[in-house]
């Protein structure tokens, strides 16, 4: 059994891209896209015009040995390679947490998008029982709704998605006996200590410039 690439995996992918509703041929860049699943998905599967970009050249081929006909960048989030308004569509499964500046990464979301277009993010987050109207960020501080709404976009969609974390970590330790591992491999599902540890949660988020 191949584990997946992140929480939730190909049908957390497809109820991201439902929620974000892109228009048929809308282009849209998947941010920290890994080997390019989720891009083959967009292009292949939905009709997009879709690319991908991440910081890691190992990932980036191993993607274009895989589907050579896929658009794969290496760059990062907070420095994207693409002009002001050009895009339909960001989005950013497990990468958001795991980027030096997610905020400076939010504005850069915001530049490269068109008026109306929408930004889809699946992450971990710290769960606030007692605030549902916040979304922290792991060892950042950030409130990524926040965060969010500061730079100018309409949050249409938050969904608390715990149940793929939980299941994206038993599955893990269940294939390699152990979980010490998970972050080296998957850095967005860091597990902490303690009562930090019982707050993590993972969540998804559709919004709209």
């Amino acid at each position: 059994m191949m584990l997946q690439q992140h929480p939730g995996g190909s049908a957390l992918t497809t109820r991201l891209i439902d929620c974000c509703a892109f228009s048929p041929n809308a282009i849209v860049v998947d941010v920290g896209c890994g080997s390019g699943e989720t891009v083959e998905y967009l292009c292949e599967r939905r009709g997009l015009d879709a690319c991908g970009v991440d910081s890691a050249e190992n990932r980036l081929a191993e993607g274009r040995k895989r589907a050579p006909h896929l658009a794969l960048l290496q760059g990062n989030g907070e420095r994207l390679p693409f002009p002001d308004a050009s895009l339909d569509g960001v989005i950013a499964e497990c990468s958001l947490s795991v980027m030096a500046n997610p905020e400076k990464a939010i504005k850069e979301f915001h530049r490269i998008l068109r008026s109306g277009g929408t930004l889809g993010i699946t992450d971990v987050y710290v769960r606030l029982q007692e605030e549902t109207l916040t979304c922290y960020l792991p060892e950042t501080g950030v409130d990524l709704l926040a965060i969010v709404r500061e730079n100018g976009f309409r949050i249409r969609v938050f969904e608390d998605q715990s149940r793929c974390l939980r299941e994206f970590v038993a599955s893990y330790i269940m294939r390699y006996g152990e979980a010490e591992a998970l972050q080296q491999c998957f850095p967005c599902c860091r597990m902490q200590s303690g009562q930090e540890k019982r707050k993590i949660g993972y969540f998804l988020l559709a919004a709209e410039k």
